[in-house]
């Protein structure tokens, strides 16, 4: 029962109000909702249109009139919240490959703000954030958000921690902490096989087509393991561990000749680096020798890569390292 006293509310606005509404007359109430509405399936077009800036406008438009309707902890709001965080995150993304380092950091701060309830949506624009600071040059800052990224993935037990941990390898790497880079490469590693080996255990691995399509959720979990084997050998080459550099590279490129499209760009930079390593071993290396024996009979060099991880020369010093490092 209500307090004596307090003005008594309709019965119908009593349950909205429980359902985690916020009371309105009706008639304000059905014009909100026919905005809503009308926003939302604007929204739809645009993003099925392509036209980020008008989807941006009319989530936007879609929040801020939910929070009109709802209250704060509502399922509608947090999926507003949600859907403009995507958004302003996938619109970023674009913008930090075309350059537009402001638009991008400005749209990750709005991500930033509407990502307050939810876990996995903090840790992807932290990861973002990173990128952006990673560009900038600021990159003890980006270190800093990918740690804060890693701690909630890896509480959650997101499987996108091993992507976080490449980042951190390649961001460290150009920090020249190759000895904490090559900890974060293992670690990604580590976390992509817990992924992967139910599917070798079941059997569904090795059905996977030779030379699978991509796009196909496995055919991206053995690229992220090429790539993790990639940034390991590296951090392995700058350590001067030449044999351990060796050895892993060529476990990454075995992988990538098996699952990878032939003239797939990993490997091209994972055959061209286990040549240029092979250079730098004495004939009587025993990994040299394994991993003779490992390429042999592997399918022809696929064409060599321009772009992911550069042109590596013979020279394990001869390109910048964020050449050489795969992150996002």
């Amino acid at each position: 029962a209500l307090r004596a006293g307090l003005p008594s509310l309709p019965a119908s606005a009593v349950q909205l109000m429980g359902a985690e509404e916020i009371y309105l007359p009706p008639g304000e109430r059905d014009e909100l909702l026919s905005e809503m509405e009308t926003s939302d399936r604007e929204a739809e077009v645009a993003r099925k249109s392509g036209d980020q800036h008008k989807l941006l406008a009319q989530l936007e438009s879609g929040l801020h009139i939910r929070r009109r309707l709802y209250v704060e902890s509502s399922p509608e709001v947090a999926g507003a919240c949600r859907r403009l965080c995507e958004a302003c995150n996938f619109a970023a993304t674009t913008m930090l490959q075309q350059e537009n380092l402001k638009g991008a950091r400005d749209l990750l701060k709005r991500a930033e703000q509407v990502a307050e309830k939810s876990d996995l949506d903090r840790a992807i624009t932290w990861n973002n954030l990173a990128c952006y600071y990673r560009r900038t040059g600021k990159l003890r800052t980006a270190v800093n958000f990918l740690e804060r990224a890693l701690a909630i993935e890896e509480h959650t037990g997101n499987a996108d921690s091993a992507q976080t941990h490449l980042n951190l390898c390649a961001t460290l790497s150009q920090l020249q902490r190759h000895a904490d880079a090559l900890n974060h490469a293992q670690s990604a590693l580590i976390r992509i096989y817990e992924i992967l080996a139910p599917l070798m255990l079941s059997g569904e691995l090795s059905s996977l087509p030779h030379r699978a399509k991509t796009g196909d959720e496995r055919h991206e979990q053995v690229t992220v393991l090429c790539i993790a084997y990639h940034n390991l050998a590296v951090e392995h080459e700058y350590l001067k561990n030449f044999e351990s550099a060796l050895c892993t590279y060529a476990e990454g490129l075995r992988w990538a000749t098996r699952f990878l499209a032939e003239g797939h760009q990993l490997i091209g930079i994972l055959r061209d680096s286990v040549e240029a390593v092979k250079g730098k071993l004495p004939q009587t290396s025993r990994a040299l020798k394994r991993t003779t024996d490992l390429m042999q009979g592997w399918s022809k060099p696929g064409a060599r890569s321009e772009g992911l991880g550069g042109d590596r020369g013979s020279d394990s010093d001869s390109g910048s390292i964020s050449d050489r490092q795969m992150g996002r």
